[in-house]
């Protein structure tokens, strides 16, 4: 899974993988996306962790987004 944060800088991303790896216990990275975008990537069993997480508050009209897990 990867969370497309293009619009946030290297160091933006780099910050919100370690908290995220901090509070959740994921092993998240920051990787380069299309050699011009950085984003996060999850593994698979994080992502599915996420995906738990998050599925109860996503609105209905965005949930095809969403992969089912």
């Amino acid at each position: 899974m990867i969370l497309h944060t293009q619009s946030y800088t290297k160091t933006k991303n780099l910050n919100l993988s370690r908290e995220l790896n901090e509070k959740f216990g994921f092993s998240s990275e920051v990787i380069l996306h299309k050699k011009k975008y950085f984003v996060v990537k999850f593994n698979s069993k994080d992502a599915l962790t996420l995906h738990n997480l998050i599925k109860p508050y996503i609105i209905e009209s965005m949930k095809y987004k969403i992969p089912v897990c």
